[in-house]
């Protein structure tokens, strides 16, 4: 910081307000007889000498001091000491900690990072995770057509395939040129959908959304054997070498033998390690999987059930039998008809046993139910 010395272009006067003939001044450092160099410029490039001299009328030149307290020392044309005045100016600050802390890179938001809020606004220098598009000024984007959008657009092209983050057009050599191209791509949706945490994560597989396990696959079948029988069900992804994608497991029995959707690759005979899980591949990024509504099957019932039938066994019966005679002539000579007599004891002979079918039906079922957890919706964001 430059500082002019406050008695520069002043006049010096005695006692009687006459002017000094040709004063002088000495600078020193404040409470010190060391001399300090003080400047004719504001640059502080031209030194004075010293002691600086004021003109024949009193007045000295401008005087530009360096920083810091100084201490200076005004003599009479014939070297008499006018004044000694020390603590003048202002002092240095001794400051060791730079005022300026730096920012720290990485506690700010950086491209491709997501944050949830509790609203449904728009953030300035984020976009919307709502499966529309963005791209440069005239790229037709549907959420943001801005230059703002480059590195956001840079990221999808170059972290998703084209299944997950289309570029609209059709993907070209590299991700600058489809965005100088004026090309939008797709911002993946998180629309009605939940966070997840990948079931490896650059680890191990935590097995809590899918199931690793053996399986023995037999070239050009679609039954195989796999080694946890009582974690497969029926719908689960199968993800394993010789597989092809998108099989799934339409049945299971409890020995081990399930069926798959697809049979197995030439050339893959074999026990191989497999992946099941009713999401699709658990250990890929941005997978989306699962649905809000179930619906149970079959095979989903426990194993012991009604078995829909009632055996029935008829008894037999003991009764008794009379004998009709035709008519008896008591003494008056009267006849008298329809007279029994001599009883009999007779067992009856039953049917064979019977076998009927009960009906089990559930008139309006069949409906499937919800899978939702509690939760409170908002927007997610991704920044650019």
């Amino acid at each position: 910081m430059t500082i002019s010395w406050p008695l520069s272009r002043q006049t010096i006067l005695d006692d009687y307000g006459r002017p000094y003939l040709v004063p002088s001044v000495n600078f020193y450092a404040g409470g010190t007889t060391t001399p300090i160099t003080v400047f004719k410029d504001p640059a502080r490039t031209v030194p004075h000498t010293q002691p600086v001299v004021a003109d024949g009328f009193g007045r000295f030149p401008r005087v530009y001091l360096p920083e810091g307290q100084y201490r200076e020392e005004v003599l009479g044309p014939y070297g008499e000491p006018l004044w000694n005045d020390d603590g003048l100016g202002l002092a240095v600050v001794d400051d060791t900690i730079d005022p300026v802390t730096p920012v720290d890179q990485t506690a700010i938001p950086s491209t491709g990072d997501v944050k949830w809020r509790l609203d449904a606004s728009i953030q300035p220098g984020w976009v919307r995770m709502n499966g529309r598009t963005l791209g440069a000024a005239g790229s037709g984007a549907t959420e943001l057509a801005d230059p703002s959008a480059k590195n956001a657009f840079v990221y999808l092209w170059t972290t998703f395939p084209e299944s997950m983050a289309s570029v609209v057009g059709g993907r070209g050599s590299t991700a600058a040129g489809d965005f100088a191209a004026g090309k939008a791509i797709v911002i993946p949706s998180m629309q009605g959908l939940l966070q997840g945490g990948l079931d490896d994560m650059g680890s191990s597989a935590a097995q809590r959304i899918q199931v690793v396990t053996a399986l023995a696959l037999t070239a050009g079948s679609a039954a195989a054997q796999v080694f946890q029988p009582n974690r497969i069900t029926i719908g689960m992804a199968v993800t394993a070498p010789g597989v092809s994608a998108g099989t799934i497991v339409l049945d299971v029995n409890p020995t081990g033998t399930i069926l798959l959707s697809q049979a197995a690759s030439s050339g893959s005979t074999g026990t191989v390690t497999a992946r099941f899980s009713v999401l699709g591949d658990t250990q890929v990024p941005g997978l989306v999987g699962g649905d809000f509504l179930s619906s149970l099957l079959v095979r989903n019932l426990p194993e012991d059930m009604p078995d829909g039938t009632v055996s029935v066994e008829y008894p037999s019966h003991t009764f008794v039998k009379y004998k009709q005679l035709a008519s008896v002539q008591p003494g008056t000579g009267t006849n008298v008809t329809n007279l029994w007599q001599e009883t009999a004891a007779e067992l009856t002979t039953p049917p064979n046993p019977r076998t009927f079918t009960v009906p089990v039906s559930n008139p309006g079922g069949g409906k499937p139910f919800a899978m939702l957890p509690p939760m409170r919706l908002g927007t997610f964001f991704m920044k650019l």
